[in-house]
Parts: structure tokens; sequence; C-alpha cells
């Protein structure tokens, strides 16, 4: 690996000055300076091979939070472990930023990067009020300089100047301010823009700015946002708002991230995901049955009409009702849920929320015939049960803790199994004629029951 660059785009000198220009991300021009005009394109995270990072490639990543959750040397053992996927088998995790790191291969086409326009000269008229924005820029990251540093490993920043670190900051922070307030304002007044004008590139790095092995102290991206002038972020609008606007979060009105910060964003859509089980005991969970089983002994599957998060299940035992978010499954659901994952694991233990969430549906969805069932009552969204049960045992498989923030939920539905079994015939059905051989065992039996009680009648009347 060569030396760290900035991610995404290049300001020039200066990120506001006269004549800067926003160069498109993932490219570097090989030379002294981050990007340049004739900058050569590279996909992101991606190795000669030609795959994300080739076999048995290390994944450098960053964050470790102002805890040092991570610590020096520590290693975060892969959740990126399918078969196929975009990282090989066994893969670790080491701490160093993805988007800090050089870029290689060339499956993208230069001419599609082109340079954004002079969004902040646009919204910053005067040159006193640029430069002034500036040096407040620069002022609020040398004063939170050790507290940033803390926020990763000591070896991503060791060799690093305070000027060469405090400029990946500072160009990755603006980059992202400016994407933010773009999107805020719409992709119809930015129709030249080298990113919004590009479906898959909005995508892409939405999707990449979730990423664990991608994020930025969420407190200094706050900070350098409300020292922006009000011209460029408009009245009344916090920095959180803005951020769950761009990844299309659903923002309860009760929440409350003053309460306690995010460390980035991914732990914004960790909070916002499993916002009703904040606070809920974890204990251990013992009865399990399946989608169809409950089915069968009368539970309806809904998706509720209200409901502030996707981890807001419910089981309604008056109306024998099972109550699941709705849950769309896209490319994207397995890399996000396994970042999520792999955050929970390590920052935050005993609140694992979103893995008691997988082990709820891996419990639901224990067959094909199960993610079937939960499609056609639109709690998952997606066109193949095979593939919808496959990953979520795939993403199960890597949680073997059976203690859950659910146990309430799952005594509740136990119980009733237990005590409406028998008043449902469609149990009889699956029980005794579920397949072929079940069906053979059930009528021979019912035959040799009927011979024999054919056979003990005719016994007694012979005897008189």
């Amino acid at each position: 690996m060569g030396e760290i660059r900035s991610p995404y785009f290049s300001l020039g000198q200066y990120y506001s000055g006269d004549n800067s220009d926003i160069h498109s991300p993932y490219f570097s021009d090989g030379g002294e300076d981050f990007h340049g005009d004739n900058a050569e394109i590279h996909p992101p995270y991606s190795s000669a091979a030609g795959d994300y990072h080739g076999d048995n490639a290390e994944i450098h990543q960053t964050y470790s939070s102002a805890g040092n959750y991570f610590g020096d040397n520590a290693e975060i053992h892969s959740p990126y472990s399918s078969a196929g996927d975009y990282l090989a088998d066994n893969t670790e995790i080491h701490s160093e930023a993805l988007f800090h790191q050089d870029i290689y291969g060339n499956s993208y086409n230069a001419q599609q990067f082109v340079k954004h326009g002079k969004f902040w000269k646009d919204r910053v008229s005067k040159e006193r009020e640029r430069e002034g924005a500036e040096d407040e820029f620069w002022d609020a990251l040398e004063k939170d300089e050790n507290k940033i540093r803390q926020c990763y490993e000591a070896g991503f920043h060791r060799n690093k100047s305070s000027e060469r670190f405090l400029d990946l900051i500072l160009y990755d922070a603006v980059f992202i301010l400016e994407l933010f307030l773009k999107y805020r304002e719409g992709r119809e007044k930015y129709t030249k823009d080298s990113i919004l004008k590009e479906g898959w590139l909005r995508l892409a790095i939405r999707r990449d700015l979730i990423l664990l092995e991608n994020q930025l102290p969420f407190f200094i991206l706050e900070k350098l946002y409300e020292l922006l002038p009000v011209t460029v972020k408009g009245e009344n609008t916090e920095f959180v708002t803005l951020a769950c606007s761009y990844f299309k979060l659903h923002l309860p009105s009760n929440f409350s991230p003053a309460a306690k910060m995010p460390l980035h964003f991914t732990d914004l859509v960790r909070s916002l995901l499993s916002f009703t089980r904040n606070g809920k005991s974890v204990e251990l969970i013992k009865s399990f049955h399946s989608a169809t089983k409950l089915r069968q002994a009368g539970v309806k599957f809904k998706v509720p009409r209200e409901h502030n998060c996707l981890l807001d299940v419910d089981f309604r035992r008056l109306g024998t009702e099972f109550h699941i978010p709705q849950l769309e499954i896209d490319g994207n659901t397995e890399r996000l849920f396994r970042n999520l994952m792999a955050m929970e694991m390590r920052i935050y233990p005993g609140q694992e929320y979103i893995c008691h969430y997988i082990n709820l549906l891996s419990i639901l969805v224990a067959k094909p015939k199960d993610a079937k069932l939960l499609m056609e009552n639109k709690i998952v969204i997606h066109n193949d049960e095979v593939a919808v049960r496959d990953l979520i045992y795939s993403l199960a498989s890597d949680t073997i803790d059976r203690h859950s923030c659910y146990h309430d939920i799952f005594f509740s539905v136990d119980d009733y199994y237990k005590s409406s079994w028998a008043k449902n015939p469609a149990y009889f059905v699956e029980e005794f004629f579920g397949n072929f051989w079940k069906g053979v065992g059930t009528v021979a039996a019912a035959i040799l029951l009927v011979l024999t009680l054919v056979q003990t009648i005719c016994s007694i009347l012979g005897l008189r």
C-alpha cells in the first residue's frame, strides 16, 4: 500500500477558495496532489484481483470511538464471511480507514467522474466570509485534534503530522457536509453534478457512508456543521436531521439524540433501528417455534400500521397477532446488518439488539416455507424464499447467544402455542401428513388400529 490519500474528492488547496474545484470520488492522479484534473479513476475497495479485497485479503478499519473500543492491534473477526460475497472467507478487519486508503483497479469509467460545481463558493458569497469559514473549521479541528485521534487506532495516525491528519479529516467532513446539503436541496438543482446525476453512484456512496470502516466521529461533523453560515445550512435544521434525511431514516418524534450522541453514522443507524428496544432487559429464551408452526396454531402475521423502528416487534395475545415491521431485502441488506452486528458485539455487549432481531427472524424462518409465509404477509419484501432463508441463516450463524430482548415475546408466543395447538386441525395435517412418509405411516397406523379394534370386537363376540 502506498501513501494514504483523502477520499472522494479534493478541493485544491482550500475547501472554499475562489478557484477551488471539488473533484469526484474514488480516484487519485498518483502525484502529490490528492486527485487532480486528469486523475485516473479507481473503484472503491478493490484490488488487482478484481474483487473487493481479493482472497484472504485484510480490510483495514479505522473507527474505534473515543473510548478506544478496538484498542491497539485489536482485531475484529470479519462478519463478512458469506461465500462469494464481497469479502473472502476468514477475512479479518483491522483498524485503518477505507476512506483513507489507496484505491486500485479500473472498473469505473473516467468520463463519468467530472468536477462538481463550486458549491461553497456559490453559498458563501464574500471572500472574507469564505476565508473566515475556513479558519473556523481549521481552528475547530485543531482544538479537538487529540479527541479525534483517540477515535482511531494509533496505527492509523502514528506517522502523520498534525497538518496531514487534519487535512484528511477536513476533506472527508467537507465532502459529507456538501453531499448532505446538496441532497436536501434536490437533484434537480444539480443536474450536472457528477454524483447526484448518477443513481448507481448515489446509492454506492450512501451505502459506503454507513459502513463501519468508513466513519468519521459524529461529534466533529456536527461541530463543523454548526460553524456553517445560515446561508449554507439553512435555519432550524440540526445535523442529525440532515443525516437522517440523507440516509432515508425515520426520526421518531420522541427520539432525542442529545441524550447520547451517536459515535458515527453506523451508530446512528443502529440507534434508530433499535429505538424501542433500548433499555430492555435481556434474558435467556428456551422455546422456539417457526412461522409455519405458529400459523398452524392460529397465529396471524401482520405488518403494524404504526411502529417506531424496525425492531418494534410485538405479539398480541388477544388477537393472536404477531406484529413485525416490514423488512425490504436488497443487495445491501446483508452488508448493512453485518456492520451493525459487528459494531454491537464490539461496543454494546449485553445490548446487541440488532443481533437479537436477527435471531428472532432466524427462529421464525427455519425453512424456506417460513420465509414464504412472511413474504406472503408483506413482512419480508423479496421474491425468493430460499434466498431469504439463506440470508437470515447466514447472518444468525455469527450470533450464538440465545439471550434476547424479545424474551417476553417468546414466552407469550410459547404459552399461546402450548394452549392452542390442539384446537387447530391444521396442526394435525402438518404433524401427521406433512410429507409422503409421514402420511404413509399415519395411514398404516390407523389401519392397524382399526384392524386391532375389529379383532378385539370379534374376539369379544366370539366369547359370547
